[in-house]
């Protein structure tokens, strides 16, 4: 069983394969599909604060566990490319029926969103996807940050989750990824703990850092320039962990892009900034 579901969600289990089972809840049953995807180092859990202000008679949300993160599995089959969690949201997609989603991703899963609209645009399934949501995105092949960098290291990245006290990193990376601290409460320090405790999530961390190589991405740039469907950018004003110039680079590249800046927000709006966050994404819906 999973984390506590906010009132009115469903948990269920997507099975990819033999292999790999995805943990997922649905939430409202509207006529518009939002599928979310968290970042790295999270879970489905991410969106627990911003989930219940969508109206469910409007709405019908979907949250992913991605592969490997949060109640999905775990399998040591070295599978973790971001090109693995493209096919499996695919996939996903496509078991659920679902088409014209608006597809949200946060961080590392602002990366995904991207990669899952351009492999199914040009496979032919271009009604997949009518819309995206980029919160923080990493869209481009930049350097790791250096948590990531030093996860992606076999030794040294078990070391670290091996050695350090599971509150003492989650209350550290907390604090790098949240601005005002008073974010950072009991809850949300228990929230991160189910996911970083989960077992078998060591070598997950430290495949999918060491998988992500930045140059393997270098042409993504330019295709973000071919992006022809609505896209929304949402950025914390204070991000440490992807600056706002980013944010500002992003608008730039995907044509007819929006951009909303929350003030005084770190790395994790949805988290930090829900309100905000949930208002800025309903406005661009009904725009868009």
């Amino acid at each position: 069983m999973g984390a506590e579901l906010p009132a009115g969600g469903v948990q269920a289990f997507f099975h990819y394969s033999d292999a790999v089972s995805i943990n997922y809840e649905v939430h409202g049953h509207g006529a518009t599909p939002v599928v979310f995807l968290h970042g790295f180092a999270a879970a489905l859990t991410t969106w627990h604060d911003i989930a219940p202000l969508f109206p469910p008679e409007r709405f019908t949300l979907y949250l992913l566990d991605l592969k490997g993160f949060g109640f999905s599995s775990k399998p040591r089959d070295g599978r973790y490319a971001p090109e693995e969690q493209v096919a499996i949201v695919t996939a996903f997609l496509e078991h659920e029926r679902l088409s014209g989603v608006v597809l949200a991703g946060h961080s590392y899963g602002g990366g995904i969103t991207l990669l899952t609209y351009l492999a199914a645009r040009d496979s032919g399934k271009e009604t997949l996807i009518s819309r995206l949501i980029l919160i923080g995105c990493a869209a481009y092949p930049e350097t790791l940050p250096w948590l990531m960098r030093w996860l992606g290291h076999p030794l040294l990245g078990r070391c670290i989750l091996h050695l350090l006290p599971l509150r003492l990193m989650v209350r550290f990376i907390l604090g790098r990824v949240i601005f005002d601290r008073r974010a950072i409460t009991k809850r949300r320090i228990a929230r991160y703990m189910t996911c970083f405790g989960r077992e078998g999530i060591i070598p997950v961390f430290i495949e999918s850092c060491r998988q992500l190589v930045p140059g393997r991405y270098a042409g993504l740039p330019r295709l973000l320039r071919t992006i022809t469907v609505p896209a929304l950018i949402i950025w914390g004003g204070k991000d440490r962990i992807i600056p706002p110039a980013f944010g500002e680079r992003l608008h730039g590249d995907i044509p007819g892009s929006r951009l909303a800046v929350i003030p005084g927000c770190g790395h994790v709006p949805q988290e930090e900034r829900p309100a905000e966050t949930c208002a800025a994404i309903r406005e661009f819906l009904e725009r868009s």
